[in-house]
């Protein structure tokens, strides 16, 4: 292969031997294939990206809120307030009745059904003759109305005799859906409301149904107070007669049986009874008592006789006695005295002693007398116990059959009094009814009559554009998250370097979200435009194929110079002179990369030739603008000398050789020692050698490549390569022990700038 060397100049070391500094964060050799990560900046980039879709459902859900709010027709709704107070009871001293219990809590939810009840409904659309209202007539329906109308056709409906089985059913229908009752919490108040296309009528119809509801409660006290009053009438009369009937029966039965009561309505023959039972025991203790007297004499010795005689009570509360004595005492005492004195036969003596003969015989005889009292008082004491013994026997008998009588007189006594007491009440009451028939009140009154309302209460233009807006907003982030989710192509540096675990070497914007022209190299430029150009022919260069020479002062040319200055940093001991260039799949952009990247290593001063290796699709002969005629192939095949296919292109610095004739067996060519033996001739005569392969997954080309190189560069297309594809491709690099420099995000719209970390830099400010 000497006779090969193409031109006789030595290599001349360009870089100092001091090797370079190993670059933190940047990993030169092949790693193991990285997991994705959950970041919520992920999610902010993926709203970022799909902010048209965002904005579109937005806009759409809005426009279409707004068309149908527009499109509605504005519902007014009228409210009047109404007080259920509990009913007046204490006007009357009774409860009616008929009169239903308004105080209980559930009299409130009765009152509230009544509010919704179809008869009112009924009345009120016949006296307002709402059947001639626009808003009643049956208009045009929607398709969702007329499928639920049909619907309901099939269902059986009430039976054929009902009520409302007439042209008012459906009114009262639609009037009821528009009506709601809403009771007010701890208060008994009742908010009624009413909706209605025309103000004027919700007030009016409200209105009216407070009237009808307050007129038909006090109708229904008026009805129940006559018909209460006609009912106790006709009862009156019927419970006099029964009255008459029992107290005529009564007196007959108490004549027959001798009955009789006192005016205070006691019983003649049990007060005598009673008065019988009281002499009788009367006398039982008298007679006791008298007897205990004559036993006590009758029982006395002779001796002591007289001392049982002075016992008796008769005797100690006698005045005859107690004078006597005191006579006898008296006499006694002068007998002694003259005793002194005198002998028996003194005349004085004997005459005083005379009386006191005469004393204690008048005391004896009187004594007797008592003796005779205490045994004639007790003989009349047993016999006035015996008779009456036998009249409380003979009055007992009397009463104990009058008493028998008196059950059932009592029986037709009790219900006397229960006719008389329930004929006094049906009296009372239709006394009260008569006066209730007159009164004129009601416990229901309209607190807030229902004025005209305002403002229409739908559609609310604010709250639905608000919901459309959350709506859309909604569908729009769920939408945008999905079409992210279902998308898994590559759409960041970050995302790319956690997916496989490599260093990114830098960005390429994509051409048409620069700006004008598709450069953006005007403005970067302070408006100078590039030389041999002007501003009318500069928007013409559309193609970022050699851009780094075209424009070498753009976007595009200093993102390859970010990358190339990446790729030298690469390694720790020397930058890699042997590079290839290849991406995941066709159509990445790696040839475009691996022309400018030859070109801005050779802006730097070195010599730089470029290998089209891509023998299947070649293309950098057409970039570059030289002959194709011969080539790689002619080399590989040993057709053709090395030093015949380098050709000099009009970029300083700058050689290439094109692919040539495109070969069946690439493969095979590249798998024999000429092209190992091919980049070590060229090694010696320029500084770097840029090759261009195929795609990674579609042959094995870039691998046998691969191994023959320094470094590999991998391009990757933002919004087109798969997450499989790259991972399939550096799992295929990485078992070949391909030394991978890094990747390269090719085509990243720069609008959507939040993808990668450089957008203030791209986006043109950096000038």
């Amino acid at each position: 292969m000497n006779s090969d060397k193409p031109v006789p100049v030595p290599a001349t070391n360009r870089y100092p031997e001091t090797p370079y500094p190993e670059v933190i964060g940047l990993s030169t050799v092949e790693g193991p294939i990285g997991d994705e990560g959950v970041d919520l900046l992920n999610y902010w980039r993926a709203l970022v990206t799909r902010r048209w879709t965002i904005l579109a459902i937005l806009v759409t859900s809005m426009a279409v809120t707004l068309i149908w709010t527009l499109k509605q027709t504005p519902i007014y709704q009228a409210s009047t307030t109404i007080e259920i107070d509990r009913d007046t009871p204490d006007v009357l001293p009774f409860k009616d009745a008929y009169e239903a219990q308004t105080a209980a809590d559930d009299t409130l939810h009765t009152e509230f059904e009544v509010l919704r009840s179809r008869t009112l409904a009924r009345r009120v659309i016949e006296q307002l003759h709402l059947d001639n209202s626009e808003e009643f007539k049956t208009g045009e329906q929607d398709i969702v109305t007329s499928f639920m109308n049909a619907v309901k056709g099939l269902v059986p409906t009430s039976k054929p005799g009902s009520q409302e089985s007439d042209a008012l059913r459906p009114m009262v229908d639609s009037y009821l859906k528009r009506l709601n009752v809403s009771p007010v919490r701890l208060a008994r108040l009742v908010t009624v409301t009413y909706e209605s296309k025309d103000p004027e009528l919700a007030a009016r119809v409200l209105n009216a149904h407070a009237e009808h509801f307050i007129e038909d409660n006090f109708q229904f006290k008026l009805d129940s107070a006559q018909r209460a009053k006609a009912f106790l009438a006709g009862q009156i009369l019927t419970r006099k007669s029964e009255l008459e009937k029992s107290q005529d029966a009564l007196q007959q039965y108490g004549r027959e049986n001798g009955i009789l009561f006192t005016g205070d309505g006691r019983n003649t023959a049990t007060e005598k009874l009673q008065q019988l039972d009281a002499e009788h025991t009367k006398a039982l203790a008298d007679r006791a008592q008298k007897e205990s007297y004559y036993r006590l004499l009758a029982n006395a010795s002779p001796t002591e006789f007289v001392s049982q005689i002075d016992g008796l009570p008769q005797v100690s509360t006698s005045l005859l006695i107690a004078t006597l004595t005191t006579r006898l005492t008296q006499l006694q005492h002068d007998e002694s005295a003259l005793a002194v004195q005198y002998e028996p036969e003194w005349p004085a003596r004997q005459r005083v002693r005379s009386q006191i003969d005469d004393t204690e015989r008048a005391l004896r005889e009187e004594k007797q007398k008592i003796v005779k009292t205490v045994e004639a008082e007790y003989r009349a004491a047993v016999d006035k116990e015996t008779i009456l013994a036998k009249e409380l026997e003979g009055q007992t008998e009397l009463v104990n059959k009058i008493n028998e009588d008196t059950v059932q007189y009592n029986i037709r006594k009790g219900e006397v009094d229960s006719n008389k007491l329930l004929y006094d009440g049906l009296l009372t009451k239709l006394n009260e009814a008569d006066v209730s028939s007159t009164l004129h009140a009601s416990n229901i009154r309209v607190v807030d009559r229902a004025e005209v309302p305002p403002n229409p209460i739908r559609p609310n233009k604010m709250i639905n554009m608000l919901l459309s807006v959350g709506i859309g907003l909604v569908l729009g982030v769920g939408l945008a998250l999905l079409q992210d989710h279902v998308d898994d192509s590559i759409k960041s540096t970050e995302e790319l370097s956690r997916l496989v675990n490599l260093p990114s070497l830098g960005v390429i914007p994509k051409l048409g979200s620069l700006g004008r022209g598709g450069y953006g190299y005007h403005k970067l430029a302070y408006g100078r435009p590039i030389e041999g150009t002007s501003a009318e022919t500069a928007p013409s260069l559309r193609t970022v194929e050699r851009i780094t020479q075209d424009a070498p002062l753009s976007v595009l040319s200093e993102a390859y110079r970010s990358i190339r200055t990446s790729l030298l940093l690469s390694s720790a001991d020397h930058a890699p002179r042997t590079v290839l260039i290849t991406s995941a799949v066709p159509s990445e952009g790696k040839t475009a990369t691996a022309v400018n990247m030859a070109i801005s290593l050779s802006q730097t001063g070195a010599r730089v030739v470029l290998i089209d290796a891509d023998m299947r699709k070649p293309r950098i002969h057409a970039i570059l603008g030289i002959d194709n005629t011969t080539g790689l192939s002619a080399v590989l095949t040993g057709s053709c000398a090395l030093k015949n296919v380098i050709q000099e292109t009009a970029i300083p610095n700058l050689f290439a050789i094109p692919c040539g004739v495109t070969p069946p067996n690439p493969s095979e060519l590249l798998l024999a020692s000429r092209f190992r033996q091919m980049l070590e001739v060229l090694g010696q005569y320029f500084d770097y050698v840029v090759v261009d392969s195929p795609p990674i997954n579609n042959v094995s080309d870039a691998r046998i490549l691969g191994s023959m190189c320094d470094r590999i560069v991998v391009v990757v297309k933002a919004f087109a390569t798969s997450r499989h594809q790259i991972r399939r491709a550096v799992e295929h690099l990485a078992e070949s022990r391909n030394r991978i420099a890094g990747l390269v995000l090719n085509d990243l719209d720069v609008k959507q700038g939040s993808y990668y970390s450089g957008q203030y830099y791209y986006s043109g400010r950096y000038y």
